[in-house]
């Protein structure tokens, strides 16, 4: 499995989302969330649970599969 950071990259690239755009969301620096993305920074499970449900809006299960679920959901 691929480190949460870059499942967390690939997931926002593959919908077409800016680092603006989940900045804005959460209220986090662009600066933050590349930070994050890269691995530059570690992820809490606290930010990581922050970035699935308001910034990414999906449940952060989606990120323990192999594959990103069509059915995304934001309820945990």
């Amino acid at each position: 499995m691929k480190p949460m950071h870059q499942r967390l990259r690939e997931y926002r690239e593959s919908k077409g989302v800016t680092l603006t755009h989940i900045a804005k969301k959460t209220g986090k620096t662009v600066q933050r969330i590349s930070a994050l993305e890269t691995g530059a920074i570690r992820l809490t499970v606290d930010e990581f649970e922050e970035l699935c449900v308001n910034g990414y809006e999906v449940n952060p299960a989606i990120f323990f599969t192999e594959r990103f679920s069509e059915n995304e959901n934001t309820q945990p």
